[in-house]
């Protein structure tokens, strides 16, 4: 290059401020991805929203642009619902989802993979064990739970019958049986509630082919701890507890926090799974939340119930901001200096 083209080039640089040409430029390649999340997230969201203040079925559907055919029932929908028995039941199954399954799937996704780390001969293979099941479907999942949880021919029945360790009892307040997973395991009575504990034989399908992402996250955060921190320790003579309490917890924050928030996620909006093996059965004893939705919405698709599932809906976004967003309003402090 010549110097007057060095000089020109120079020139040109300096006599125009290179902000706003960065702000500009940068918006037009934007612009592009904040069309497609107007037009696919954005609308959507706001369509089912104002949905939700009117009565519509899917045969007979709401339409922003035909004023003439609106019934509009302002909070009707939500008082219905909110009222109703069978919606707070699917918000007692929702909320046994919500408590059991992150801690599950946190505390065994941790064990393995501080395992794994501890004792990293074979670890290919314990990672497989955990992995495996991501590959494939929920509803594949729930398919395979279905035929484990079978009191004809079952695994898990055959095995407790050729152990002889099943057992039932009935203390009114709590029942407990072994063989019925899917028809009537017991349940737990607190006061009005009634926890149903074939809920628990729908986490842990859920668990089965969920818990891989935990193992993969966790392992992730243990790959960055520095070993000469935890050699430090095993030299001033900590214990494998006191290690694990102090040093590789408090460094696996961001991580135990990402599997906690998606967990979270993962339990609100359950649906395959549930469906699949009981379809919120026996009577409502599963039905959750989405699969409440559901039926609302598509098993009667010419009856006025399609405003009801998108009120539904509506309180089950409200649901997830509120859980997930403390997590990442966590994880994006973190990332700020």
């Amino acid at each position: 290059m010549t110097d007057s083209s060095v000089e020109t080039v120079t020139t040109t640089t300096r006599s125009s401020p290179t902000g706003p040409r960065r702000v500009s430029g940068g918006g037009w390649f934007v612009l592009p991805l904040v069309i497609v999340f107007t037009v696919f997230y954005v609308w959507p969201a706001l369509n089912t929203v104002i949905g939700s203040f009117f009565r519509w079925s899917l045969f007979d559907p709401w339409s922003l642009t035909e004023p003439d055919n609106w019934d509009f029932v302002g909070f009707g929908n939500y008082i219905a619902e909110l009222t109703s028995a069978e919606f707070w039941n699917a918000v007692v199954n929702t909320l046994v989802w919500l408590v059991v399954f992150p801690a599950l799937v946190g505390a065994v996704a941790l064990l393995v993979a501080v395992a794994i780390w501890y004792v990293p001969r074979g670890a290919r293979i314990y990672r497989t064990v955990f992995i495996l099941p991501m590959t494939i479907s929920l509803a594949a999942a729930g398919v395979i739970w279905t035929f484990m949880y079978d009191p004809d021919f079952g695994t898990l029945p055959a095995a407790i019958e050729s152990l002889n360790v099943g057992f039932d009892f009935d203390l009114g307040w709590l029942a407990l049986r072994t063989g019925s997973f899917l028809s009537d395991p017991g349940q737990l009575v607190i006061g009005p509630i009634t926890i149903h504990f074939v809920n628990l034989s729908l986490i842990v399908a859920g668990f089965w082919a969920f818990t891989g992402f935990g193992v993969i996250t966790i392992t992730a955060g243990l790959a960055g701890i520095p070993e000469t921190i935890v050699e430090a320790a095993r030299v001033d003579g900590a214990k494998p507890g006191q290690i694990l309490r102090h040093i590789i917890i408090p460094s696996l924050r961001r991580s135990l926090l990402v599997v906690a928030a998606v967990s979270v996620i993962f339990a609100l909006r359950t649906f395959d799974i549930v469906w699949v093996i009981t379809q919120g059965g026996p009577q409502n004893d599963s039905e959750v939340l989405a699969v409440r939705l559901w039926k609302e919405a598509f098993v009667f698709l010419d009856t006025p119930q399609a405003g009801n599932g998108t009120a539904i809906a509506v309180i089950m976004s409200v649901a997830l901001i509120a859980l997930s967003g403390r997590y990442l309003k966590t994880l994006i402090s973190d990332d700020e200096p």
